[in-house]
């Protein structure tokens, strides 16, 4: 099967195919993807960029502003750019790739990450028979974050073939708002830092604002950040992992999930809705209920008999509705 299960991504490590500079535990060993984690090294530098034909070392020391020691806790500003060596390095054989996205906590912050490669020509893409370190850009949008070594922001699933030959079906995405009701959170401007490693540590109105539309639509603000919910119940069976795409222009003014990895098991057997990421980026922009917002897509993976999605293997959101990040009381 095209998509790499736990056991398949096991195997790698077996063979040396994912090496870290720190043990690779079981808590990053997910149904469908493995758990990054950041390495002491860190950088904060002036603008983003892709490697093409250039060392990463050498477009650091030209666009470096600080050099920073993750060994203990760091604050990440917001708004700045920061790229973080990765622990995990790989060496793919010839007929694996890899594609990474942000984890759902990652999105839920607005923390906007994404992998560059050695010699790379695009983001959170990892070619055919990669073989050297990873980084990972960290911009904290919404809040300042305070992290340290081995904390995971983002996952990498590993699969054998093109996009074309592993496509099962696809889904729409609509978004729920009811009048009357709390519909989504909109991210506060003020607010004091979040420690990534506090888990449901902070109270959720000193850093989000409830929306409570007074029809079933409400207006988005241009550059502000709000978590809503689908209104469709997803079920992703257990020999099966979705992506849901970020966004597509067609849709409209915005940008939507910036985590979308969806693992087997995800809703068991009734169903349960998307958390998702909603940002306007050129101009306010209304949102209805029903509207829609992007699309899941369905792919094959060989099934693992019971390790999925959910409460069983510690799942954080595996009976969300409209749930922030798990920092949140």
């Amino acid at each position: 099967m095209p998509y790499l299960n736990r056991d398949q991504i096991i195997e790698l490590i077996n063979k040396k195919n994912i090496v870290s500079s720190e043990i690779i535990n079981s808590l990053q060993l997910q149904p469908a993807s493995l758990d990054l984690t950041l390495s002491s090294k860190c950088y904060r530098i002036k603008a983003s960029f892709i490697p093409n034909e250039r060392s990463i070392s050498n477009i650091i020391s030209e666009l470096l502003l600080a050099k920073i020691d993750l060994k203990d806790e760091f604050l990440l500003e917001k708004n700045c750019i920061y790229l973080c060596e990765l622990n995990e390095k790989l060496r793919l054989p010839k007929n694996i790739k890899g594609k990474a996205n942000p984890k759902s906590t990652t999105g839920r912050l607005d923390i906007f990450t994404r992998i560059i490669t050695e010699h790379g020509t695009e983001y959170d893409f990892i070619n055919y028979n990669y073989k050297g370190k990873l980084f990972l850009e960290i911009i904290p949008q919404s809040f300042s974050i305070k992290i340290k070594k081995n904390t995971s922001l983002n996952q990498i699933r590993f699969y054998e073939k093109s996009d074309s030959d592993i496509q099962k079906k696809e889904q729409k995405i609509s978004v729920h708002i009811k009048k009357g009701t709390v519909s989504a959170y909109k991210a506060k401007k003020i607010t004091s830092s979040i420690n990534i490693n506090k888990i449901n540590y902070y109270h959720k109105e000193m850093y989000w604002e409830e929306i409570i539309p007074k029809e079933d639509y409400f207006i988005i603000e241009k550059d502000e950040f709000y978590i809503l919910r689908s209104k469709e119940k997803i079920i992703i069976p257990n020999n099966t992992a979705a992506e849901l795409e970020p966004f597509k222009d067609s849709f409209g003014n915005f940008r939507v999930h910036y985590a979308g990895f969806f693992d087997p098991g995800f809703g068991a057997k009734n169903g349960i809705p998307a958390v998702l990421e909603l940002r306007a980026y050129d101009t306010p922009f209304i949102i209805r209920d029903g509207q829609l917002v992007g699309q899941l897509n369905y792919y094959k993976i060989d099934e693992i008999k019971n390790y999925y999605y959910g409460k069983k293997i510690k799942s954080n959101y595996h009976n969300q509705s409209l749930k922030l990040a798990k920092q949140f009381k």
